[in-house]
């Protein structure tokens, strides 16, 4: 054999090398390619789904804000109610007081003078208030109280309850305390 057929048989070889290497490298290049297209479909998935998120979150910063100030406004009128709430105790613990004495005060008359005669009952001057006037007070007390109380439970004041307590006028309740704790009960209605 001669050195040319040597040689064409090494070139041949190497050609055929070549070419099976040029088609491992053009597979491995389309691989890439496909790849590629892969990679740049999950970078513009990742770019919507992170725009999604930011108006997301922009939404839920937005709506904290609103339940914040919402909740903040609730707050605030709870002190306000409370505010009214215990001025109205503090009126109603004075008038519980004074009933309190009146009654000790009746009962030790009604003690101490047990032997009196009846007497025929005297006229009342037209400015003067009937003897069981603490009776009535303490009734309307009773009645504003159980409205308050049902308004506290966060029950509707019913037509029952305000029809109940209707009778009573300011004008019925003698100090000025009274006069502002009714006052403030009808304002609450």
């Amino acid at each position: 054999m001669t050195l040319s057929i040597i040689l064409d048989i090494v070139v041949s070889a190497l050609l055929l090398t070549t070419i099976a290497y040029a088609v491992l490298l053009s597979r491995r290049l389309g691989a890439l390619r496909n790849d590629k297209r892969e990679l740049e479909a999950l970078v513009a998935s990742l770019d919507s789904s992170s725009q999604r998120a930011a108006a997301g979150i922009a939404a839920l910063k937005e709506a904290a804000e609103r339940i914040g100030q919402q909740l903040q406004q609730r707050v605030d009128q709870g002190k306000a109610l409370q505010g009214d709430l215990s001025y109205i105790i503090d009126l109603g613990g004075g008038l519980a007081d004074r009933l309190e004495g009146t009654i000790r005060a009746r009962r030790d008359d009604s003690r101490a003078a047990p032997d009196l005669p009846d007497t025929a009952p005297r006229r009342r001057a037209g400015n003067e208030r009937p003897a069981d006037h603490g009776v009535g007070e303490r009734a309307a007390v009773e009645r504003a109280l159980g409205a308050t109380r049902e308004t506290i439970r966060g029950n509707a004041v019913t037509e029952e309850t305000a029809s109940a307590a209707e009778p009573v006028r300011i004008a019925d309740f003698a100090s000025r305390a009274e006069r502002l704790l009714r006052g403030a009960l009808e304002a609450r209605r």
